[in-house]
């Protein structure tokens, strides 16, 4: 499995952010995609989703070519986290051989400690075989941070951070614009008042 170019861009971005010489975030994500390939050379992708405070951020990378089959088997995997953490993350893979992941999932629960439930083989399959996700490009992190602007604009202007995300939303589906177009827009229109000026 090959990671995206905008995949490793991304990764690399953050991993400067993290001022820490150690980390090496794409090159991470590349090791746990050649090992899943290896322990399931059926994967037809995996993604990993984090949802900090209802905000939903995803990595996800799947075959570098269409995958000639249907999705025949998927594991969720709920990872646990700090017990006063706000933050929920699950490792979502796909397969296309039915039953490929059963040894996976026993193996990564035993590896892991993982509680009872914390991983769920199939539950993404529909009746008639395939998958019940539809792919969507996930936001870029250039998306996020416009989105993540518009909040702090919101916030400047008197609101909390839930009701400035929960604004942003409203103002989003009033004029049936994406969040991240109305986060463009909210910037736009920010532009001529914000940052306050002092008197």
């Amino acid at each position: 499995m090959k990671l995206q170019p905008r995949l490793i861009e991304d990764l690399a971005t953050l991993t400067e952010s993290l001022d820490c010489s150690t980390v090496d975030l794409a090159r991470m994500a590349g090791h746990l995609a050649a090992d899943i390939d290896v322990a399931v050379p059926s994967v037809v992708s995996i993604s990993l989703t984090v949802t900090v405070d209802g905000e939903r951020f995803e990595v996800s990378a799947s075959t570098s070519s269409p995958h000639q089959g249907a999705v025949a088997s998927s594991l969720e995997v709920t990872l646990a986290g700090l017990a006063d953490s706000r933050t929920a993350k699950q490792l979502l893979i796909l397969s296309g051989t039915s039953g490929a992941l059963v040894d996976f999932a026993a193996d990564v629960g035993s590896a892991l400690g993982l509680a009872e439930g914390a991983a769920v083989l199939d539950r993404h399959l529909v009746r008639g075989g395939g998958t019940a996700l539809q792919p969507a490009d996930p936001p870029t992190l250039a998306d996020i941070s416009e989105v993540n602007q518009a909040i702090g604009v919101l916030v400047a202007s008197g609101r909390t951070v839930t009701e400035a995300r929960s604004e942003l939303g409203r103002l989003a589906e009033h004029s049936n614009r994406s969040t991240v177009d109305e986060a463009g827009r909210t910037l736009r229109d920010a532009r001529g008042w914000f940052p306050p000026r002092l008197p």
